[in-house]
């Protein structure tokens, strides 16, 4: 059991080449996750692809490391202060997807995307070992005008807010996917900019901004948290 009881984690268990075993727990849930064994290994094969110009630009690999705003947004969902039981879940950009684990665990019906393709096979490996039912995957990204996945009640997302420029477009996708009554909850490590998320979100309803702690990380986790409807 974690002894704080909150989000811990646990050592690193070598799997494979590629990916190791780490065991989190998220206030008294206990979670097992594949993730990149060496992510400055993985930066390194990242740009040596695109230093090579018959490949394709390939997508950065931020997928496969569990970024703290993740970890929040699991103890946030967990503490209660919102309900996901039976509702429909979209998590946007979830990479390892431990918020969606989460949910679905606590009874939501959750679909998952990302942009990164080697993200579907992951999360499959980690349902598994979680024992939890598969999760529906989107390859697509919210800058695709054309996606159109919802409607949903709970939208979230973790550090997801790293381009301010991109945030209009978030918004509108955001929207899009929304149930007529959503709740909007993203997380973030608390990036200059993430204040200026949510204009268009706020005209269609209420907002609040919470603040999660996360273990072995300073400043605790912005939670933007909207409600529409």
């Amino acid at each position: 059991m974690p002894l704080n009881g909150k989000a811990l984690m646990a050592e690193a268990v070598p799997m494979e080449n590629r990916f190791t075993l780490k065991t989190i727990w998220v206030d008294g849930e206990r979670f097992e996750l594949e993730h990149f064994a060496d992510l400055d290994r993985e930066f390194s094969a990242h740009f040596e692809e695109m230093s090579d110009p018959t490949k394709d630009l390939p997508e950065p690999p931020l997928f496969g490391y569990l970024w703290p705003a993740a970890v929040g947004l699991a103890a946030y969902l967990q503490d209660g202060k919102i309900s996901v039981q039976g509702q429909r879940v979209l998590e946007i950009g979830c990479g390892l997807a431990l918020p969606s684990l989460l949910c679905s665990r606590l009874g939501a019906f959750v679909e998952t995307m990302d942009h990164h393709p080697d993200v579907a096979a992951l999360i499959s490996r980690n349902c598994q070992r979680n024992r939890l039912p598969a999760l529906p995957f989107h390859l697509t990204s919210f800058q695709n005008t054309k996606t159109i996945l919802g409607p949903f009640d709970v939208i979230i997302g973790s550090d997801i807010l790293y381009d301010p420029q991109s945030y209009p477009r978030l918004e509108q996708f955001i929207v899009q996917q929304a149930a007529q009554r959503c709740r909007i909850i993203i997380a973030d490590p608390g990036r200059y900019a993430a204040s200026k998320f949510g204009t268009l979100l706020k005209q269609k309803g209420l907002y609040a901004l919470d603040k999660q702690k996360v273990p072995d990380h300073d400043q605790p986790i912005e939670i933007h948290r909207f409600e529409l409807g």
